[in-house]
This record gives C-alpha cells, sequence and structure tokens, in this order.
C-alpha cells in the first residue's frame, strides 16, 4: 500500500490498480499453470514435481513484485524479494547440479535480499542495510561449509566470531547512541 511519507497513514491503492495487479497476478498464475501441464503431458520434457516449486515460487513472486511497485509499498518489496530468493534456490537446484544442501545458504540470505528489495521504497534505510548485513554476512559464512571451501569447524568458529561482532556492534550502538543523562 502507498504511505503519504509517514508510518502512520496508508493509503489504498485506487480500483483501477486493484483491478490490473489481479488481473497480471491472475496470468501469471495460469502462466504457471500452462507450464505445469506442459509439464505433465510431457510436452515440456521435465518432471512436474521438479519444476512445480520454483514455477510457482516465480509466478507468485513476480506477481508480489508487480503490486508492490504498483503500491510502493515496502514491505510487499520486502516480501517479493524473499519469495523470488526462494523461487531461484529451487530454480537452481533444478537446472543445475548443486543440491539444496549447497544452497541452503540462499535461504539463510533470503531476509537481507527482501531488504534489498525493499529499500526503494523504505522511509528508513539504514535498518535495511544492517538486516542485509546481518543476513548476508551469515549466508557468506554458511556458504563456506555448503561449498566444501572449508570444513564446519571452521565455519561454525567463524559463524560464533561473526555473531559476537554483531552482538558487540549493537551494544556499543545501544550504548553510544543513548544521551548521558540515562547513565546509570
Amino acid at each position: 500500500m502507498k504511505t503519504n511519507g509517514t508510518t502512520d497513514a496508508v493509503l489504498p491503492l485506487t480500483r483501477k490498480q486493484k483491478c490490473v495487479c489481479n488481473v497480471v497476478m491472475g496470468v501469471l498464475l495460469v502462466a504457471a499453470g500452462i507450464i505445469l501441464v506442459l509439464a505433465g503431458t510431457d510436452v515440456i520434457h521435465a518432471s512436474v514435481r521438479k519444476i512445480a516449486a520454483p514455477t510457482i515460487l516465480f509466478g507468485f513472486g513476480v506477481a508480489v513484485l508487480f503490486s508492490a511497485i504498483v503500491a510502493k509499498n515496502s514491505l510487499s518489496m520486502w516480501l517479493a524479494g524473499v519469495i523470488l530468493a526462494c523461487g531461484l534456490t529451487s530454480l537452481l537446484e533444478v537446472t543445475t547440479t548443486a543440491t539444496y544442501g549447497n544452497l541452503f545458504p540462499i535461504y539463510i540470505a533470503s531476509p537481507g535480499i527482501g531488504c534489498l528489495f525493499a529499500i526503494w521504497f523504505a522511509e528508513a534505510k539504514f535498518p535495511q542495510v544492517k538486516a542485509m548485513i546481518f543476513f548476508g554476512g551469515f549466508a557468506v559464512l554458511f556458504s563456506l561449509a555448503s561449498s566444501g571451501a572449508c570444513g564446519w569447524g571452521l565455519t561454525g568458529g567463524l559463524i560464533a566470531a561473526f555473531g559476537g561482532l554483531l552482538v558487540i556492534a549493537y551494544a556499543a550502538g545501544v550504548y553510544f547512541g543513548k544521551d548521558k543523562e540515562d547513565d546509570a
């Protein structure tokens, strides 16, 4: 939904905008259905079981993305980013030799990817950046083990150290962000 520049008031979509968003969602879902029917009848040589998740996730994700852009809604943009990241993970699992065991860091990064999408319409940009660093950092560290670059022992230590650094950064931000008279 559109906002009036503050977080208090939400401006509803016009009747025309709602209609266009619903038609786009319907068209994308029909297209996803046609793709699955073609795979089910072996016109497209792909397993319906394998392509169902990415097809539906991409169809729904693009529909949410379109509606979010029309509404200039940062929350819907975030949701579209998360859905599309999950759809990408499913698509990569189907189209490459990678398995979910290799691709799971994308799921860890998906809230940060959502923030990347949401930042365009978000009033406060810095919280979006902090979330991208948080989820992206952990995703990068988990990808070290999932890719085979290093074992879980080293990865676990790096994850713990990164988490510790984030806790220290948060504590410093809370402490130095307060007024001096709040000291007890």
